[in-house]
């Protein structure tokens, strides 16, 4: 699971200072992935953060293999900033985003494979739908008659 990182954080404190027993247990989770399950203002991103610093600096687990997953782009950003001020830089590499944000990001890498370039659109429902009337109208088909969901 650990691999070496090029990448070498300078040594700061202890990153689970200020951690309860529970969450100092979840940060140093000996195993693969952990899922995190709390109510709002439990600590969720303190403690998701302080697991990607101690797998950088004491397992030695490149930033690149570490995928944290968070709803808004704004929790996202908030991690990525709490993750550098406890490694003190912020480490390259990391996959720190949105599920949209990161499944786009993994699929403009992986376009190749499956034959596409990676400058391509995902529509969303309201895209997609647009789309297919416009192909109704085009065919001479109503989409009044034929809807596309």
């Amino acid at each position: 699971m650990c691999s070496s990182s090029p990448w070498s954080p300078p040594v700061e404190p202890s990153v689970t200072l200020a951690l309860n027993p529970q969450q100092e247990a979840a940060v140093r989770h000996p195993g693969g992935p952990l899922l995190v399950l709390a109510g709002a203002g439990s600590g969720k991103t303190r403690v998701l953060t302080a697991r990607i610093a101690h797998l950088i600096r004491e397992r030695a687990v490149a930033p690149w293999r570490i995928f944290a997953v968070t709803f808004t782009n704004k929790a996202a950003g908030e991690m990525r900033a709490r993750v550098a001020a406890l490694l003190g830089a912020a480490p390259g590499g990391l996959w720190i985003g949105t599920f949209h944000a990161l499944s786009a990001r993994l699929l403009r890498r992986e376009a190749p494979l499956l034959g596409f370039g990676p400058n391509f659109t995902i529509y969303d429902q309201d895209d997609s739908e647009s789309f297919i009337k416009r192909l109704l109208e085009q065919r001479g088909h109503s989409p009044k008659a034929n809807p596309p969901r």
